[in-house]
């Protein structure tokens, strides 16, 4: 078998020098109780006599020999011990599963000529030292004796008490087995294996006379020691009765011990243990999709199987732990060996001859789930394969010697364990087999073991479609998870607080306020020009001075230009008015019609005129305005949103709207650059920068992309100049002399390349073992200088070929994805997490490809799965928006509305809001949905979609003035969403209205 020897001689010596770090457990026989109870024979009157033998691998020791007591009290008080190596994993391990068997023999009379007396088995129990493993340095427990008398198995098949015999044992030992800061870090693993199903057909129950049928796997034990995990001895059995009622206590399947030579009868079944049922579609085996059910309900009801119901432990120290993680980061399905080996082979076969072992197969068990976060179970079924040696070492790369059969079923139970012992009344020298076993087996090994096994035998497991039932848990997760948010039911709970903003007017009222506005703001210009002409009225004046003042003035502004300017301001909110009030947006073509239109009009605008006249000669409102709900950060924040969703018109839109604010400010003029290098404007990028270095001249990381624009253009001189200038301005700045290595590297310059990369990491305080190429390129590649990132991982590539980090493979992959290459990207990515399966950055990325190559379900599994690790990445605003957005495709409403709120919660914006209006319109939410929406339209009131669902909410409610006011504005700022289009259409025929136009 292909399992890696435990190199015991160095485990078990300490290292010269130094003194072997033991722990002796100390196991104390107190007293038995109610050991009359096992005897199958009437005993009144009688002297019974006992004793207990005690075992662990080996026998440990003897109790005095004591009479049973007529209160059913027998006394012992036995001591042994057990001396724990605990330099030496395998010991650690025996702890861990191998159990403590006691023996209760009865000593019969003594007949006048025998010259020894006999003596008679009568009853079994076992105890259990893996408490010493989970923190506890001493327990005391009641063993349970078992005899397989009559009352006893009428007992466990009518579930009725009965009196148990019992032996009170305590254990301690003299120092802690595991310390508790390295308990703290350590894991337990349980290795289930129930049944082999679909039998090859030349299988009988008979065979179970000449055969028996194994189970193994290699698990670690610590950083360079493996054990061999065995499953016991299988046995085939007939297929369950059918219409079982399981839930009677006769009927339930019991699960075993898989270390369980030597124990005999109900004493080898796990108290309160039991073989569970599984549901196909959770497993993670090779047959849980529904075309497999049938087979499997048939095999598994109808047919034999070859069964062990075993249970193992294994104690996993925290170096362990981490090995596992990392073999399964790289070896994804582990092989667990199944094989036929003839019981009579020992006393035909010659001491090396192998021929007993059949029907080698090999079933490879996906562990990959263990590595996500919070799950601590994998379990289902897995087919089996003929066992190929060459394939195995190809597959598993661990496992770099072939192990004998030795590791099997006599090498793990039939060994002796990796501790000492010693008794308090007399040790019984224990057996040798398991170590000549074991020397066979690591002989075998050192030679190479058997050439390439054809293996033709084990066809038989592909021809009947064998599978077996594993499953493997772990006491703690290998990658913790965060625990689950909790998120509010309703849309209320996460809109911010704020002063409440004066009722907006819309529709008609907006229009005629603007038309107010505009006439105040013409009034207040022809006064100017009054006072410019004339000077301050005068009261006192006539009022032929004041006619002549007016003919004056109104000839002046029609002779100047004035006049008609005034008009021009004026004829956009009338052309607004006549559309809001009169609802007016085709020709008229009736006359009468017309003049009617035009007099009502008339009446209207000059009665609102005086209104609004008015208004600009009163007292004016001195209330503070309201502040502005964009902000540069608010600004920046949807820019890059913008970006995310490729939506780059809208991104450049925010950049300027942050440029108007403060045209002053040098990191506006910077990003805006960096922006017009993602979406290929290269001269508008060096505008931008240059107007950064204009405001800024001391901004290295402005000096360096404007070099990497002069790149680009092909401007080579001015490149050197601007990064040469850069180590100057901040000479221990690492970023600035490993930019201008790199410029050095693509211009043939060796020597001024090694000069900067030396000052470089001169300069250089990364993390870790980190170099100047990651450093740099993770730095540029978030500024989009795509030229300088790809010489960056060249040199990275170039430094260390054989251990290329998993940032490598990230910002190999960002890379590609920069230049659309998603095949690239995906592959590059999917490398970085064979590497460090924990980063949450590496699947948040891997689902980002994905999205992008619209493979959703594939992105949705890598979203959730980034935002279950303890630590997510720290952009994981972007991962809940397009995890929302595929909840929405999928109609899962509920699911997206919580995901949009979450993100609302940590970064609002008009997306995220519309997110949840939409959510919520489709859940029927009607009152949330407009909530959300108005706080979408409050930070973008040209996005078409918000007012689209605006309208659609409007019409659901029965309000026409604005779902017809909504849609006017969506089509107006140019909504192009035909599906949205259609469903407005089809909801304002349903309710009659919602289209001013008709």
């Amino acid at each position: 078998h292909y399992f890696i020897q435990s190199n015991l001689s160095m485990a078990e010596k300490a290292p010269a020098g130094e003194e072997k770090k033991t722990s002796s457990v100390q196991i104390k026989v107190i007293h038995a109780k109610n050991l009359i109870s096992l005897l199958q024979r009437g005993v009144k009157g009688e002297t019974v006599t006992a004793y207990t033998r005690v075992e662990f691998g080996k026998v440990l020791g003897e109790t005095n020999k004591a009479e049973l007591g007529p209160d059913g009290m027998t006394k012992f008080n036995f001591n042994t011990s057990i001396e724990v190596n605990l330099d030496d994993p395998t010991s650690i391990d025996e702890i861990s599963h191998r159990l403590v068997l006691f023996h209760v023999i009865e000593v019969l009379p003594k007949e006048k000529k025998a010259r020894e007396e006999k003596t008679n088995p009568i009853g079994q129990g076992v105890l259990d030292l893996s408490p010493l493993l989970r923190g506890e340095n001493s327990f005391s427990s009641t063993v349970i004796i078992h005899g397989g008398t009559t009352a006893e198995n009428v007992a466990a098949n009518t579930g009725q008490n009965i009196l148990q015999a019992e032996l009170l044992v305590e254990v301690s030992a003299s120092n802690p087995l595991i310390p508790s800061d390295t308990y703290s870090a350590s894991n337990h693993m349980t290795l289930r294996i129930d049944s082999l199903y679909s039998l090859p057909e030349t299988w009988q129950i008979s065979h179970n006379a000449t055969h028996m049928f194994n189970a193994c796997m290699t698990v670690p034990l610590s950083d360079g020691v493996d054990v061999c995990v065995s499953a016991g001895a299988g046995s085939i059995k007939a297929a369950p009765e059918k219409n079982m009622d399981t839930s009677s206590p006769q009927k339930t399947v019991p699960r075993r011990y898989a270390s369980s030579n030597g124990l005999t009868g109900p004493v080898v079944n796990i108290p309160n243990s039991s073989v569970e049922s599984y549901v196909y579609e959770e497993e993670d085996g090779d047959l849980k999709t529904k075309e497999h059910h049938g087979f499997r309900k048939e095999c598994e009801t109808e047919k034999s199987r070859v069964t062990w119901n075993s249970e193992r432990n294994v104690f996993l120290l925290p170096s362990a732990s981490d090995t596992l993680q990392e073999r399964i980061a790289k070896c994804r399905a582990w092989p667990l060996e199944i094989y036929k080996s003839s019981l009579s082979s020992g006393a035909k076969k010659g001491k090396d001859d192998d021929s007993s072992t059949s029907c080698h197969g090999v079933a490879w068990i996906n562990l990959a789930p263990l590595l996500y976060p919070g799950v601590t179970r994998v379990r289902g079924a897995a087919l089996v394969h003929p066992y190929v040696e060459s394939e195995v070492q190809e597959r598993v790369f661990w496992q770099t010697k072939r192990a004998a059969r030795a590791g099997t079923i006599s090498g793990e139970d039939g060994g002796p364990p990796r501790v000492s012992s010693g008794g308090s009344r007399r040790g019984v020298s224990s057996a040798k087999k398991g170590a000549k076993d074991s020397k066979k087996a690591t002989k075998e090994a050192a030679d190479g073991g058997e050439g390439e096994m054809k293996n033709s035998d084990a066809q038989i497991y592909t021809e009947a479609r064998s599978y077996v039932v594993v499953d493997i848990f772990l006491e703690k997760p290998l990658v913790a998870k965060r625990p689950p948010e909790e998120l509010a039911a309703k849309v209320a709970e996460y809109i911010p607080k704020r002063s409440p903003f004066p009722k907006s007017q819309c529709g008609a009222d907006e229009a005629v306020a603007e038309y107010h506005k505009q006439i105040g703001e013409v009034a207040n210009l022809v006064l100017n020009e009054y006072r410019q002409k004339f000077g301050a009225s005068d009261d006192t004046e006539s009022s032929e001075v004041s006619d002549e003042k007016k003919r004056t003035l109104i000839y002046d502004l029609n002779s100047t230009g004035k006049y008609f300017a005034f008009k021009e301001q004026l004829k956009q909110s009338v052309v607004r008015v006549v559309r809001e009030k009169f609802f007016k947006t085709s020709a008229i073509h009736k006359e009468e019609e017309l003049h009617q239109f035009l007099s009502e009009l008339y009446v209207f605008l000059i009665e609102q005129m005086h209104k609004g006249v008015s208004q600009v000669f009163s007292l004016q409102n001195n209330s503070a305005p309201l502040p502005s709900p964009l902000d540069e950060e608010s600004l920046i924040h949807f820019a890059k949103e913008a970006e995310l969703n490729q939506n780059y018109e809208l991104a450049a839109r925010y950049y300027q709207e942050r440029l108007a604010m403060d045209q002053n400010n040098s990191s506006s003029w910077f990003d805006y650059g960096c922006f017009s290098l993602l979406v290929g404007n290269v001269s508008k990028a060096g505008e931008c920068f240059r107007e950064c270095l204009a405001l800024d001249q001391k901004n290295v990381i402005g000096i360096i992309m404007y070099g990497v624009v002069c790149i680009i253009e092909e401007r080579y001189d001015v490149a050197e100049t601007f990064f040469e200038d850069a180590t100057c301005v901040e000479p221990t700045n690492y970023l600035a002399w490993a930019v201008l290595g790199l410029f050095y590297d693509t211009r043939d310059n060796d020597i001024g390349a090694e000069m900067a990369f030396i000052e470089a990491n001169k300069h250089f305080s990364g993390e870790g073992e980190k170099s100047i190429f990651l450093a740099s390129a993770s730095v540029l590649v978030n500024l989009h200088a795509y030229t300088l990132v790809e010489s960056a991982l060249s040199h990275e590539l170039l430094s260390s070929p054989k251990s290329l980090s998993q940032e490598y493979y990230l910002l190999l992959s960002r890379l590609h994805l920069a230049k659309g290459e998603l095949v690239e990207a995906e592959s590059y990515v999917k490398q970085a997490t064979v590497v460090d399966h924990t980063n949450p950055a590496a699947w948040a990325l891997l689902g980002h490809i994905l999205y992008l190559g619209g493979e959703f379900a594939g992105a949705r599994d890598n979203y959730e799965r980034t935002l279950s690790y303890e630590s997510p990445p720290p952009d994981t605003h972007s991962i809940r928006l397009r995890l929302a957005s595929i909840y929405l495709q999928l109609q899962q409403y509920e699911a997206a509305k919580n995901m949009f709120l979450m993100a609302c919660r940590d970064s609002p914006s008009c997306i995220t809001w519309l997110g949840v209006g939409i959510s919520c319109y489709r859940l029927g939410e009607l009152s949330e949905a407009e909530q959300a929406l108005s706080e979408a339209n409050i930070l973008n009131n040209t996005d078409p979609e918000v007012w689209g669902y605006l309208s659609l909410v409007c019409l659901k409610t029965q309000r026409k003035l604005e779902s017809e006011q909504s849609y006017k504005y969506a089509l107006r700022v140019g909504l192009k969403d035909t599906d949205l289009l259609t469903e407005i259409k089809s909801v304002q025929a349903e309710v009659g209205f919602g289209d001013a136009a008709f």
